[in-house]
Parts: structure tokens; C-alpha cells; sequence
């Protein structure tokens, strides 16, 4: 992808830090593979598909047989189209989520990939507007921070990804910033797939959208701590931040998804055995 791309690395007091996310000691990797490179080879095990078709008695059945379901909160609600021929289709397929910013979102009640290690998220989402209030998509809570969040930034209009790199109230985080393709509000528009791969092998954290690599990001997370509450889809529990707009195509892997699987993830047919 071409275009100009930020990574930002929030300062603590005056100290800057420079992080390397997911460093595992004494892992060896090759110097001169690229950006999308797995070394070693990693495997990757889908642990939850949520098409969010339906959500019958307020819950969103996962496809990953035993997986953890999602809970809808608030007026969270899926969505099917009056006429499938000539009314407003949903994202993918049939039916997606739609949330309403004040108070909707959906969890599941543990963390389907806990951040300690390789892990995949991706998802499809629209924003109702484009406006002045930071919104989260997805998020993986600690106690005290999110270990991860995929949101709007309101201040630059562009989708980022934060990482905390440890469990604490105002930790350093790294920030990954899309500024080639921002998000569209149209109504009618099929929104943006988000995606991202932490390598950690690799020291890598990796941000798709629409199935391209916008920026990796490489530096120091001695800690790779554990996310300890339940998959967060429109919000972050931590700061608030609900999200509206449509979500569509919520996935979580553990390990890393290549760029052709990512690619295939962003298709607007839903693929089951992905």
C-alpha cells in the first residue's frame, strides 16, 4: 500500500520509551524477512467467529465449536433487512450488529486470546459519523488499561490501534495510525476491515485494513501481560469510548493470520471455515 503512514510511541514524563512488543527471550528470528514474515512458524487456531447473524434471547452464538458467545448489552441489536432484494443490506451476509454510541455493546465473558502471546483480530465496521468523540471497535481489558484497542480517533479522524504495555493506569502505549484510508460514514457503504497481528516471535504488531498492511510497528514489551476480561465489541471498558455505527465479521485467533488469510477475512461474504 502507498501513502504516507504514522506510528506513535506515547511518551512517559520526559522519558521516551521505545517498546518492542511481545519480546520473548531467547527467541531467534531472521533479520532480513519482511514485514509479514512467521519465524519460527507459528500456527494458527481460530478461537472465535462471530457472523453476528442473529442473537437469539440476546446472545450471538460463536461458530468455533465450544467457543465463548457474545453477550449483546444495552440496546445492542441485529439487523436484517426488511426487503433483501431492495432494502439496506447488512455488512455481510444477512444481518450485523448495530449500536447506537450510548450505552451498546456486546463481550464475551472471558478473553478468547489473552495478549501473551501471537494473536489475530479482526473485524468489519461502519461509523454512523465521522465526528468529534473517540470511539473503540474492539478491545482486550486489563484491570486497569486495555491491552489492546482498535479504535476511531476522533482528534486525527483516522482507525488506530493502542497497545498498553503493562497492566497500569496511564502506561506507555504504542499507537499505529491508518491515514490513507479513513473511515467512511456513508450509510450505503460497506465500511472498513480492521485487522490485527501481533507476532510475537517477530516482535511485530501488524495493522490491516482492507486487507492491507498499513504499518508495523517493532519494539520492547518484556511483559506481554494477559488481558483479563472478555472480548469487548463497540466499547472499551475501561474508558467508554461506545462505538456507533454497524460491526460485522468479529474474529479472534490465536497466533498469526498471514496477509492472503487476512485478505480472505475481508471479503464480504462470510467464510465459516476461515
Amino acid at each position: 500500500m502507498n501513502g504516507r503512514y504514522r506510528a506513535a510511541t506515547v511518551t512517559a514524563g520526559a522519558l521516551a520509551l521505545s517498546f518492542a512488543l511481545g519480546g520473548l527471550p531467547g527467541t531467534a528470528y531472521a533479520a532480513d524477512e519482511g514485514p509479514d514474515a512467521q519465524t519460527p512458524a507459528q500456527s494458527l487456531s481460530r478461537e472465535g467467529y462471530w457472523p453476528l447473524e442473529a442473537a437469539p434471547g440476546g446472545v450471538a452464538p460463536n461458530v468455533e465449536p465450544g467457543g465463548l458467545p457474545l453477550a449483546l448489552n444495552g440496546d445492542a441489536w441485529i439487523y436484517h433487512p426488511d426487503d433483501p432484494l431492495f432494502g439496506d443490506p447488512a455488512l455481510v451476509d444477512q444481518g450485523d450488529l448495530r449500536l447506537d454510541g450510548d450505552g451498546d455493546w456486546a463481550e464475551t465473558s472471558a478473553a478468547p486470546v489473552g495478549g501473551d502471546g501471537s494473536f489475530t483480530l479482526a473485524v468489519r465496521a461502519r461509523l454512523a459519523a465521522v465526528d468529534d468523540r473517540t470511539q473503540t471497535v474492539l478491545s482486550l481489558p486489563g484491570s486497569h488499561t486495555d491491552r489492546l484497542a482498535i479504535r476511531y480517533q476522533a482528534e486525527s479522524g483516522e482507525w488506530e490501534v493502542v497497545v498498553s504495555t503493562e497492566d497500569e493506569v496511564n502506561a506507555p502505549q504504542v499507537v499505529i495510525s491508518e491515514e490513507q484510508t479513513l473511515p467512511n460514514d456513508d450509510p450505503h457503504d460497506v465500511g472498513e476491515h480492521l485487522a490485527v497481528v501481533f507476532d510475537a516471535p517477530a516482535h511485530e504488531l501488524r495493522f490491516y485494513v482492507d486487507g492491507q498492511l498499513s504499518r508495523t510497528s517493532t519494539a520492547v514489551d518484556t511483559t506481554s501481560w494477559t488481558a483479563s476480561g472478555g472480548l469487548q465489541v463497540g466499547r472499551s471498558a475501561i474508558r467508554g469510548e461506545y462505538f456507533a455505527g454497524t460491526v460485522d465479521e468479529v474474529r479472534a485467533y490465536s497466533g498469526v493470520a498471514d496477509p492472503v488469510t487476512i485478505q480472505q477475512m475481508s471479503a464480504l461474504t462470510g467464510l465459516p471455515d476461515l
